[in-house]
């Protein structure tokens, strides 16, 4: 038993770090001296004085990361053709989208998922069976997670025309609309969150083999020798722009298809080993910015 739950456990935190986003926030770890009421160094036995671990917090959030060298409050330029936008070619559309993209720094989005699937070792045995019961637990989980941060998902300041297979635009009262159908992409374990045709538009998983840093104190998890392929299918991103070139409304999505196989596992301090011949699973992914559109 302790075999199968150390395979599930590092399986069911694989699909969960594969649907969730960084929110910027990282804790640095240091140490400070310790002192009594008056502000004096404490000291043991020994005469040393004693220290503590602190964290403390950094904010490294989206809008810091993609921002340039301007102040937050300074916008790009916004072009907007003096044609209508139903006549605008994917080259303007997608300077358009990205234009809006920049200015809209200081848009809260929000990030939810569900993950719609998952089989290991095409469901037989224990391990099938222990999967399945623990799915809705994990479904549960997911659902519960949902990620606020600053600013537009993506590497959008990357983004070509011809990462979108079809884009188009139009006008919808005082606002125009921008729908694009990214084209898919596929990584191994070693992806870029903010690289490719999804990475650009909406950002992807990035480097999985953070997994086996996690889980390092419990598990050792040969991702290198295993077979493991992130694809992100359905990539969509359709968004309100007003007339200020600021995204008001928006919805990025996707779904990963996710499959794994000969992953080996080996539990740290006991003597337990297992390998997950092969996996695989789902996760509907949704960004959304002003409830979405």
């Amino acid at each position: 038993m302790k075999k199968f739950t150390a395979v599930l456990t590092a399986f069911l935190i694989l699909f969960a770090f594969a649907s969730c986003k960084d929110d910027g926030v990282q804790a640095e770890k240091k140490t400070e001296i310790v002192t009594d009421n008056a502000g004096e160094a404490v000291t043991n036995d020994a005469g040393e004085k004693v220290t503590k671990l602190v964290e403390e917090t950094q904010e490294t959030s989206l809008s810091t990361a993609v921002s340039s060298t301007a102040p937050e409050t300074t916008l790009a330029p916004v072009s907007i053709p003096s044609t209508d936008p139903s006549a605008w070619t994917k080259e303007q559309i997608v300077e358009f989208y990205k234009t809006a993209a920049i200015n809209s720094k200081s848009q809260k989005s929000v990030e939810k998922k569900v993950l719609s699937e998952m089989v290991v070792n095409d469901g037989d045995g224990l391990l099938g069976t222990l999967v399945e019961w623990s799915t809705p637990f994990l479904i549960k989980a997911l659902e519960d997670s949902q990620v606020e941060f600053d600013g537009i998902t993506g590497g959008y300041e990357d983004i070509v025309p011809e990462d979108a297979q079809t884009a188009k635009a139009y006008k919808s009262g005082d606002y125009i609309v921008v729908e694009m159908k990214m084209k898919e992409q596929t990584d191994g374990i070693h992806g870029d969150r903010y690289s490719g045709t999804v990475g650009h538009a909406i950002s992807v998983v990035g480097d999985i083999s953070s997994v086996e840093e996690a889980l390092a104190e419990w598990f050792a998890i040969d991702f290198e020798n295993a077979d493991i392929k992130l694809r992100y299918t359905e990539p969509t991103v359709k968004v309100k722009i007003n007339k200020d070139g600021i995204i008001e409304k928006g919805t990025w999505s996707y779904v990963i298809k996710i499959t794994v196989s000969n992953l080996f596992v080996e539990a740290v301090n006991f003597p337990i080993s297992a390998m997950v011949e092969s996996a695989y699973g789902s996760v509907d992914y949704v960004i959304t910015v002003g409830g979405g559109f």
